[in-house]
């Protein structure tokens, strides 16, 4: 036997199986957590913070270093500076290029250059490097009353121009810009984990919580609470849900007594057995200051009564075949809501009932 079995697949999950369809579906329905959506809020801002240190800190970083490279340049450059004012003031030029070949040798210096005040090279260093990396670093040369003898009165009598390899600066920059990133990635990842952790305790579980309550609450099983700590909105929350529990299981548990009350009342088998078990009823069920049931024969008599009978604001009439035999006056410090005026005209009818069942029971 063979049982064929027809699978019907919603049409938003056919529709949703290509690639792009399905990455614009799950974007489009996955935000719908509140939670996620703090966490990407949360998340974007963190990441916009650490963006803006880790760019502080690049700039910084880079500042840094320029400082640094021309400070060395410059340091350099006059060193270099005295050192051929000097030999050339002696008129030795087989000195000015040895040493300018000799200073050439420094690992930071590719090449130097002596040039007239037309920018023509004069004298070069022999040991010429080319790196992917070189910044030119060019100095007038300033003349002194022993060079006019040679070159006259122009100033400048010629420039300095010496190139230096900066290939160790950027490797340097990188290098620190790699601890910068590291520290950012970090820093980054540190505050979203603090930041989760914090959430899922202070606001995350709480709301689950409430959740699961109004879960139970849904389901008809108004006796759940929330556990309540602290002074919050979601502390505040918690004990309103469990304020509108407790009372709406108050009415319900009165609806259920109100709906075994006319059995109860039917039981007695006097007229004082009546009123002494309304009496209780309604002290016990609702939230009266007190009630008093009062027959109209030659004057009004109160028969029973409970609690403080002072400004009544309440009265329901007791009626046997339609005429008023008195009444039960309730004494209360607030308007009644629709559900406990109800409850009580349900109260007071079966207590008429009971009374006229009793009167002619007694007549039979």
């Amino acid at each position: 036997m063979t049982i064929v079995t027809e699978i019907h697949y919603p049409i938003d999950y056919i529709v949703t199986q290509s690639p792009g369809v399905y990455v614009l579906s799950f974007i489009r329905t996955y935000p719908k957590s509140l939670q996620v959506k703090l966490l990407c809020i949360l998340f974007f801002g963190i990441v916009v913070t650490v963006a803006v240190f880790f760019w502080v800190q690049l700039e910084n970083t880079k500042d840094r270093i320029q400082d640094d490279e021309k400070k060395n340049m410059q340091l350099l450059s006059s060193v270099l500076y005295s050192i051929l004012e000097q030999t050339m003031a002696k008129g030795k030029i087989d000195e000015v290029s040895r040493a300018l070949n000799v200073i050439a040798m420094s690992p930071s210096i590719t090449e130097i250059e002596i040039l007239d005040r037309d920018m023509n090279a004069r004298f070069n260093s022999e040991n010429k490097r080319s790196t992917d990396k070189t910044s030119l670093f060019t100095i007038p040369i300033r003349p002194r009353p022993v060079c006019r003898g040679c070159h006259g009165n122009p100033d400048p009598i010629g420039y300095l121009r010496i190139g230096f390899d900066t290939t160790t600066y950027e490797k340097r920059f990188y290098r620190e810009v790699s601890i910068t990133l590291g520290t950012s990635v970090a820093v980054l990842l540190t505050l979203t984990i603090l930041v989760y952790i914090c959430l899922q305790k202070g606001v995350f579980s709480r709301l689950q919580k409430i959740n699961v309550a109004m879960q139970y609450f849904g389901r008809g099983n108004f006796r759940y609470r929330i556990s309540v700590k602290g002074e919050d909105e979601l502390s505040t929350m918690a004990r309103v849900f469990n304020e509108m529990a407790r009372n709406i299981y108050k009415i319900n548990y009165r609806l259920y007594k109100v709906s075994e009350f006319p059995t109860i009342i039917n039981r007695c088998l006097s007229e004082d057995d009546v009123y002494n078990k309304t009496i209780e009823f309604l002290m016990r069920f609702f939230e009266i200051n007190g009630v008093a049931i009062i027959l109209n024969e030659q004057e009004e008599t109160v028969v029973a009564s409970g609690g403080k009978t002072e400004g009544f604001l309440y009265i329901e009439p007791i009626l046997i075949k339609e005429k008023e035999i008195g009444s039960i006056k309730i004494s209360v410090s607030r308007d009644f809501t629709m559900e406990e005026l109800s409850a009580i005209k349900i109260v007071t009818s079966s207590v008429s009932m009971a009374l006229e069942r009793i009167k002619q029971f007694s007549t039979s």
